[in-house]
């Protein structure tokens, strides 16, 4: 077997960098990411089979999960990202306000609902191959 075309350490430098930077939203673009996802997952599954200390063991294990939230963003995702991000907290239900963020938010829903479907069952993926990770102990 070959050594990886990418650098492991500066791999997971990186993201975990990214993974600290503030993002607009909870999901992210993919584009944001230095490497592919599945050279950071290659990388993260290594550093949690290896890692002895339990509280950097648990950070990988987040970082892991979080992976889902990077995605493929479309142009309606965006249009959805941003409409949600500009609601701030949902209002009181029967509020004028509670009124106006559903007719902003009604329009964008269909397309954030496929991007949350997809961020959700990713994660359910990571989540199922951590538990497999751990079992392997």
């Amino acid at each position: 077997m070959g050594k990886p075309d990418f650098d492991p350490r500066e791999v997971l430098e990186r993201y975990v960098a990214l993974l600290r930077e503030p993002g607009a939203t909870v999901v992210r673009s993919i584009t944001e990411l230095a490497h592919p996802k599945e050279s950071i997952r290659s990388v993260l599954q290594h550093c949690i089979r290896t890692e002895a200390d339990q509280e950097k063991r648990a950070f990988l294990r987040d970082a892991y999960t979080s992976l889902s939230n990077f995605q493929e963003i479309s142009d309606a995702d965006k249009e959805a990202l941003a409409v949600l991000s500009e609601m701030g907290p949902i209002a009181t239900e029967g509020s004028k306000l509670f009124d106006k963020q559903a007719r902003q938010i009604t329009h964008v829903a269909a397309p954030l609902r496929l991007l949350l479907d997809r961020v959700t069952s990713e994660r359910a993926v990571l989540a199922q191959e951590l538990k497999s990770l751990t079992s392997e102990e």
